[in-house]
């Protein structure tokens, strides 16, 4: 998924989840592609949303995980 307002600068790929309140995304991980790092043992993915208006708090544990690029698409 391509986020137009955040910086072009960066290109890598984030982890995130999209907000449940108002869809924004929150990143909370690099995504590392295919190397091979150990996943992290299970446990609560806790997350408070970045938009000042919302700062939706909720436990993101069984939410679907996606990956979002900050780019220089246009």
């Amino acid at each position: 998924m391509y986020i137009p307002h955040w910086s072009k600068v960066d290109t890598r790929w984030y982890l995130g989840v999209p907000c449940w309140k108002c869809g924004t995304p929150i990143l909370f991980a690099l995504d590392h592609g295919d190397k091979q790092i150990p996943p992290a043992a299970a446990g609560k993915l806790f997350l408070t949303c970045l938009v000042a208006e919302c700062r939706h708090q909720a436990d993101y544990s069984k939410a679907e995980v996606l990956r979002f690029q900050k780019s220089t698409l246009p």
